[in-house]
């Protein structure tokens, strides 16, 4: 066999052919690379819809803890979706600036008229480019982070689950598998010789497919709350009274009745020796008046279904106990009160709420301490004439105790000039220190009651003088005359204080006592 020898035209002709031929092999038809974007929007469309739909969902679960509040495994959840949400808004604006710095790179997007700066929807400008995210993505190392990203999404978002069984339920897309070449990276053929309407496009699936496990994560998120009501293996009924077990006649006991470790969404059927309860949040309320003394039982029967379809019942025996009406009343003090003072009384009526009962008394104003329930101010009126008063307590109308108090005036203040309070020898020194006169009640058993002075007379008369210096003075202080009279004391002076009248808290009162003071060395 021979060959015709070629001419080196020829041969040029022939290596410009093949050249040519693998050009056109490469290039990427335009209805493709139209496809591409096509693909690119739809996505796009898709991952905005899948934000709105796992969006719901977060509310539906928000929803469920406002109707709920104290359903702690309730709001654990709603804090979860809330982490899920936040991943993987995080992880499409990732994808989102990738894309966008990739198709600027490339020049843009294609120009319109109705979009002169390039709509994001509209074809990327050089939708064929094979370099320009080649040499970014391959070349300076970004496809290694797409690719870690990628797979530290997936396992961020799963692992918001605490249970494993509920993390193999999930089949996330977001995946980076090991290429059909072992000596070829992913990124390598995620990538290279790909144009860039194609790399966007697939970006675009990226993005979606974090929605698409945000959802698979959120709904089962959500399917721990939502699922039919499963009855705890151990259930005990329970009685709890709600105004206590000791109720007096003619009052009334109060008693919630319920499954222990119930859901609020359950509804039982309760009833109380054969009656049946109305149920209100899972829970029936016995409400009966209470007519004999003593020890009171009462049958609870509780009957449901559990998710099995499986009936089950439950009895248990409650009681409470009923006493005659009786009244405590006592004085915080003692069993003394005092005019003009508000004296401190206590009362209280077992079996009745404190604010139910009525205390009063026809001889003094009775003032509740206000936060302090059960407890009272006693104030006897200021013209009251008799040596008792009579405190009554009542419960609707019906009279529960007597208790009948001691009246007693406050005690009369002890005298004194300066610090001097009883009469006989007194040092000219401690004279001459003397700066007014006082009233003082010593070892009340009320703190804080004052005698304020009114009037008094005030004498003094030197050794071996006729003369006596007077004085009828007012309230407390001395005149400028008497002090300067007194710090001249001497051996021998008298002082004599007397007619002094008081305001106490009972009124006006007159001290029937003098001091009489004889000034020595």
């Amino acid at each position: 066999m021979s060959f015709e020898k070629l001419s080196t035209r020829q041969k040029m002709i022939n290596m410009m052919y093949l050249v040519l031929t693998a050009m056109l092999a490469l290039n990427v038809s335009a209805e493709i690379l139209k496809a591409f974007h096509n693909a690119e929007v739809k996505m796009d469309r898709t991952v905005e819809n899948g934000m709105r739909k796992n969006d719901y969902t977060v509310s539906l679960i928000a929803k469920y803890c406002s109707d709920l509040p104290n359903d702690m495994h309730g709001k654990r959840t709603l804090a979860k979706a809330y982490q899920v949400n936040k991943i993987a808004d995080e992880g499409v604006l990732y994808f989102q600036r990738l894309k966008e710095e990739l198709v600027a790179n490339a020049g843009g997007r294609k120009k319109t008229d109705l979009f002169p700066n390039g709509d994001p929807l509209e074809e990327v400008a050089n939708p064929d480019n094979t370099e320009l995210h080649a040499n970014l993505l391959i070349n300076e190392g970004k496809g290694k982070e797409v690719k870690n990203k990628i797979n530290e999404l997936r396992n961020r978002l799963i692992k918001i689950l605490d249970n494993p069984l509920e993390q193999n339920q999930i089949h996330s897309d977001l995946v980076t598998p090991n290429p059909i070449n072992p000596a070829q990276s992913w990124e390598s053929e995620m990538f290279e010789n790909v144009p860039l309407a194609g790399v966007v496009a697939m970006l675009s699936n990226v993005q979606n497919d974090i929605r698409n496990t945000e959802f698979q994560v959120l709904e089962t998120l959500k399917s721990s709350l939502t699922n039919n009501l499963e009855v705890v293996d151990k259930l005990e009924p329970a009685i709890i009274p709600i105004n206590g077990s000791n109720i007096t006649l003619g009052n009334r006991f109060q008693a919630k009745i319920f499954l222990a470790a119930m859901s609020s969404k359950a509804q039982p059927q309760i009833e109380v020796n054969g009656v049946p309860l109305k149920i209100e949040n899972g829970y029936g309320i016995y409400d009966v008046v209470a007519n004999r003394e003593g020890e009171n039982k009462f049958n609870a029967i509780i009957s449901t279904t559990n998710a099995s379809g499986k009936k089950q019942r439950f009895e248990s025996v409650g009681t409470y106990y009923t006493a005659a009406p009786t009244a405590v009343i006592s004085a915080t003090k003692m069993n003394v009160i005092y005019m003009g003072l508000e004296n401190p009384i206590s009362v209280s009526v077992p079996g009745v709420n404190t604010k139910d009962v009525k205390v009063s008394c026809s001889e003094a104003s009775v003032l509740s301490l206000g936060s302090s329930q059960g407890n009272y101010f006693l104030k006897p009126t200021s013209n009251i004439t008799s040596s008792e008063i009579t405190v009554k307590a009542e419960v609707n109308g019906r009279v529960m105790g007597l208790t009948k108090y001691r009246i007693r005036r406050v005690p009369k203040p002890t005298l004194m000039l300066g610090s001097i309070e009883v009469s006989g020898p007194v040092s000219a020194a401690r004279v001459r220190s003397i700066n007014g006169v006082f009233t003082i009640l010593r070892d009340f058993i009320y703190e804080n009651v004052m005698y304020t002075p009114q009037t008094w007379t005030l004498a003094y008369q030197a050794k071996n003088s006729q003369q006596v210096v007077l004085e009828n003075g007012k309230g407390s202080n001395l005149s400028a005359a008497m002090r300067n009279t007194l710090s001249n004391a001497k051996p021998g002076d008298k002082i004599v204080l007397t007619n002094v009248t008081a305001m106490g808290p009972s009124g006006a009162v007159k001290i029937p006592n003098s001091l009489i003071i004889d000034v020595s060395q």
